[in-house]
């Protein structure tokens, strides 16, 4: 198979965030913005933001890897990063900046890799109506803050834990479906 042309990659990348700025700014972040507060009630804003962008780019990732043929994601998700750097140019991020951000953005992803995959299975094996990415959620909780005894989020028939896990349920419905779009429109008959 021909590899797209990279100014293709990088449209694709621009694509994908703003995908990922919709979640952001939809009821995921939303949701994931409450539950951050009811965690840790004295967790500053900026810290809950910079975690609900790194669960949601981790999420992207992840529906990427599933969706795009495996030749092409490396590809696509470079495409993303390059789109997001693009939009951080103008924030003239330090050298020592832009490796602390690098640094986190692994850490975070090495750090939701079980937990999402362990999900993942309990997603594929429960019922439409059952809470859903509750390791995840938790792993999100705890990189908000580490709390020695932290509370149990679920306690509790409808509180921001479980609001959280149905609009991160609908937030990777949509990433997948207009993955699933991209996919179609871009990459059909590739294998």
């Amino acid at each position: 198979m021909q590899r797209l042309p990279p100014a293709e990659y990088l449209g694709l990348g621009r694509q994908l965030a703003r995908l990922l700025g919709s979640c952001l700014e939809g009821a995921s972040g939303d949701e994931l913005r409450e539950l951050a507060r009811a965690y840790d009630p004295s967790a500053n804003d900026a810290r809950i933001r910079a975690e609900v962008f790194l669960f949601h780019k981790y999420l992207l990732m992840q529906a990427c890897v599933g969706v795009f043929p495996e030749s092409e994601a490396d590809h696509i998700v470079g495409g993303l990063f390059a789109a997001l750097n693009e939009r951080a140019s103008g924030l003239e991020f330090s050298p020592e900046r832009q490796r602390a951000m690098e640094h986190m953005w692994q850490q975070r992803a090495a750090q939701f890799d079980q937990p999402f995959s362990q999900d993942r299975v309990d997603f594929l094996d429960e019922g439409s109506e059952a809470i859903h990415w509750k390791k995840t959620i938790v792993r999100f909780c705890q990189n908000v803050r580490e709390i020695d005894n932290p509370p149990n989020i679920w306690a509790g028939a409808d509180g921001p834990s479980q609001a959280a896990s149905r609009s991160v349920t609908a937030a990777l419905d949509h990433i997948v479906s207009v993955l699933g779009e991209m996919n179609r429109l871009h990459f059909s008959g590739a294998a």
